[in-house]
């Protein structure tokens, strides 16, 4: 079969690119070509283009604050190609199914208008998949007449379970994603830049063990930390370094130091290694403190790492205790030392708005971040599809209905002691406070 993944634009105020490297259609690509099929990926994102939207019905309550603070949002945009230049894609290369990204449940408008599009033209297999597909796989089905699959969970399981017009199964048997090479050959490698580095992102281990009830990412890969062998993980690197021209690699594991053994086996791996002298190695989706030691850290810095983002949550020790975070804030402050010493720029990651969060403890902890010398990287608390508090709060219908609210930007969840006005207070001091702490450039 001749299949075409498609990763969709999206719809908001901002977006990182480095974070919408589209891996997992490069695992669910990879899988494809190992049962045979013929597979082909337009990123619809990369090279990012925008144009400003209307701000949607649902983000109806923040037109009030728009433009009031320079470090607050002033305009919502769409970020990607127009859908039309996709449609193009589809009838030029004529595939016999399309695989859609359906990652973060708040983009899933276009998700949406691009499948009902591309099945009123071409009658094919259309098939969905990633967090948002495998969280609320039926609803999709319901909203989205046009999709005729989802794929739930990783892709070479969840394929499986996708059969074609013929009735046999996508992919065919058991594949070991720790042996499966995702298939970064099918983007175009100039594109993926930093400045004037090229980058690319890898996975290092599946699932996180933390149990966060805030979190859903579990949902995916489930509990159990599985971890590649450190040699195949050096020979994408390997690949990505000499083949593609990459100098920035980014790491997506939800647990990057879960087994700190196996990380410390990988940081000497790359030090040894002649070939990495030159590389720079960045976690974006956030590190784990516990057990960064001062060898670790040194282990880190030769291996490449000059950034250290790390995720606190909140400093509230009943917090962390009620919402099941392991770790404390006395640690934090010890790994942050020696990162500093180390000579590494330190990011904390910090929620705002968390249920049972106050004002005073959540600026408290902002200035004594600050006076530490970090940056501090503020997420407003969303609704986290899955999540064990997604069962539990009592929130309006509409921010259950309303998938366009499931995002930081959306500022949806308020309470007394923390209404939307005084979130957004909170996240304009933060990022006027960091653009006084700026790291020096790459």
């Amino acid at each position: 079969m001749r299949i075409l993944l498609l990763q969709p634009a999206i719809e908001d105020f901002y977006t990182t690119p480095i974070r919408f490297y589209p891996l997992g259609l490069l695992y669910t690509a990879a899988a494809m070509r190992e049962a045979g099929h013929e597979v082909r990926l337009v990123d619809a994102l990369t090279p990012l283009h925008k144009r400003t939207l209307a701000l949607p019905r649902a983000l109806a309550h923040l037109r009030p604050y728009l433009g009031r603070s320079p470090h607050f949002f002033n305009r919502f945009y769409r970020f990607g190609r127009e859908d039309e230049s996709l449609l193009q894609e589809v009838r030029n290369w004529q595939p016999d199914a399309v695989g859609l990204s359906s990652q973060f449940t708040a983009y899933y408008k276009n998700v949406h208008e691009i499948a009902g599009r591309i099945k009123a033209e071409r009658d094919l297999l259309l098939f969905i998949g990633g967090h948002h597909a495998t969280v609320f796989g039926a609803e999709c089905r319901r909203r989205t007449p046009a999709i005729d699959a989802v794929c739930t969970g990783p892709a070479e399981t969840g394929l499986q379970e996708i059969y074609d017009r013929a009735g046999a199964p996508l992919v065919k048997g058991a594949v070991d994603w720790r042996s499966l090479r995702p298939a970064h050959d099918l983007l175009p490698a100039d594109l993926y830049r930093i400045g004037r580095s090229r980058y690319a992102s890898l996975l290092c281990s599946r699932g996180c063990p933390n149990g966060c009830d805030f979190c859903s990412v579990d949902r995916m890969f489930g509990r159990s930390l599985s971890y590649r062998p450190v040699e195949e993980v050096m020979s994408e690197m390997r690949f990505l370094h000499e083949r593609r021209g990459v100098r920035i690699f980014n790491f997506e594991d939800d647990n990057l130091t879960g087994r700190m053994a196996w990380f410390r086996e990988f940081l000497q791996g790359v030090t040894r290694e002649p070939l990495f002298a030159d590389i720079e190695l960045t976690a974006m989706n956030g590190i784990c403190y516990p057990g960064l030691d001062e060898e670790t850290l040194g282990l880190m810095r030769r291996a490449g790492f000059k950034r250290l983002n790390l995720s606190l949550v909140t400093q509230d020790p009943g917090l962390r205790r009620r919402y099941h975070r392991p770790h404390g804030e006395g640690e934090l402050e010890e790994v942050i030392a020696r990162a500093q010493r180390l000579g590494l720029f330190v990011t904390i990651y910090l929620i705002i708005g968390l249920p049972g969060q106050s004002y005073a403890e959540i600026r408290g902890t902002i200035d004594h971040l600050l006076d530490l010398g970090v940056l501090v990287g503020p997420s407003i608390f969303y609704l986290p599809p899955a999540s064990p508090l997604y069962d539990r709060l009592e929130l309006p219908a509409q921010l259950l209905a309303e998938w366009e609210l499931y995002r930081s930007s959306a500022f949806a969840v308020e309470s007394a002691e923390l209404p939307r006005a005084a979130l957004i207070e909170l996240f304009s001091y933060v990022r006027a406070e960091n653009l006084r702490r700026r790291p020096p450039a790459a």
